[in-house]
């Protein structure tokens, strides 16, 4: 008889739940020790320590300039604003990430139009994109989804014929390449987040890099409150801005988390070669690397049989109950979001007429409904791993008993 499920009461796989914390050393503790030794702990146009973060970061991804910002959502705000996406533009997004990637957009009185994604991959599809330009639109968002690059070439070759500007969203694919060049340097811009759970951190923070010295500008004006940096006072602004400064304090954590960051995608990878030497025969559908990539393994995805769609969160909900981690990221497609819910039934008049549908977005829905998120930090131990497997094997045995019965 099989063993009974914890949820059931039975006896857990683990006694505790894991822990996830911030893959940290010595080395944090001795840059963050400087910052404060020195007494200034943040500067208005990028301590000593954020610019060497923006300069060794951009570096690493293959670009010639970086902006350290708070968070990797102004990242993105910054990138379509300073792209000059305004009210009247359409910006193609995928609907299958964090709302963030959306909201940007309608920061600028743009509209977010959504394109759906690769059945394999689960980043956006070049042929949904390019059935989503209309005169309007001026740009796309691509996102490099739980490490894995996006179809970059082809996506290059879209907007390059169009005429549209390629942002990259990069908040989960810190390292990540495609045809032997890093994500980030591939558009006009890469969008970066260091959030806690992201694959380097600063607490909280994000980078934009870019090769494009004009833009660069751009940027640096929008982030510092519209003030230039050759203007004679600091009280002299020429347009509307926004504070989006990084504190050494945050860049110090960020430059020992990235002289670390090839450690730690090489335990992210091990982490997911155990994933799919444990789980391979269950009858789940496990991630693919498709193309010439160096995939980082932000999240290890795995897919449910579609008659089971129904049972996903039962089955997360089992697996938490064997004290393992197992989430489900992103449940829906961000056009079912009540915000995007409330924009196509006119809830932001400046926006105009605007319309989203489920027929236009399959693949997106399908994924939505069976996708269940393992963690690879690299915080985690091989056991971690090898537990979070059998709790899976236990979990899903009983599912398909029950469904056979």
């Amino acid at each position: 008889m099989a063993e009974q499920l914890a949820l059931n009461g039975g006896r857990s796989v683990r006694e505790r739940p894991m822990e996830l914390r911030a893959f940290v050393d010595q080395r944090e503790y001795d840059l963050v020790k400087e910052v404060l030794d020195r007494g200034i702990l943040s500067e208005f146009r990028a301590g000593p320590m954020a610019r060497e973060l923006e300069a060794r970061f951009a570096a690493y991804h293959d670009c010639q300039f970086g902006v350290a910002v708070p968070s990797g959502t102004s990242a993105l705000h910054l990138a379509v604003a300073s792209l000059g996406i305004g009210p009247g533009d359409e910006v193609i997004v995928p609907p299958f990430t964090y709302v963030s990637t959306a909201t940007v957009v309608l920061q600028q009185y743009a509209v977010p139009v959504f394109a759906d994604i690769d059945p394999i991959t689960f980043c956006v599809s070049p042929d949904s994109v390019e059935a989503a330009i209309t005169p309007r639109t001026k740009a796309i968002i691509v996102v490099h989804l739980f490490g894995h690059p996006a179809d970059l070439v082809v996506l290059r070759d879209v907007a390059t014929r169009h005429g549209l500007a390629l942002i990259e969203d990069c908040a989960q694919a810190h390292g990540a390449r495609y045809c032997g060049q890093r994500v980030g340097a591939w558009g006009e811009v890469g969008c970066f987040s260091f959030y806690q759970s992201k694959n380097m951190t600063t607490g909280e923070g994000g980078m934009l890099v870019t090769n494009n010295e004009v833009l660069l500008r751009r940027a640096r004006l929008l982030k510092e409150c519209g003030n230039p940096r050759d203007a004679a006072s600091w009280y002299y602004h020429v347009e509307i801005g926004y504070n989006y400064q990084m504190s050494d304090l945050q860049a110090a954590v960020g430059i020992a988390q990235l002289e670390k960051l090839e450690m730690m995608s090489v335990l992210r990878r091990r982490h997911a070669h155990l994933y799919a030497e444990n789980l391979a025969g269950l009858g789940l559908a496990l991630p693919q690397e498709v193309g010439e990539i160096e995939h980082v393994y932000h999240l290890y995805p795995i897919l449910l049989p579609p008659g089971y769609a129904a049972q996903r969160d039962w089955f997360v909900q089992a697996l938490k109950a064997e004290n393992v981690l197992a989430g489900v990221t992103y449940p829906q497609s961000l056009h079912q979001n009540p915000l995007f819910v409330s924009i196509a039934e006119g809830g932001f008049p400046l926006l105009g007429p605007v319309e989203y549908s489920d027929e236009w977005l399959p693949v997106t829905l399908d994924v939505a409904s069976r996708i269940v998120t393992l963690r690879t930090d690299p915080c985690l131990t091989e056991q971690d791993i090898l537990d979070t497997c059998y709790a899976i094997e236990k979990v899903w045995t009983h599912m398909v008993a029950e469904n056979e019965v």
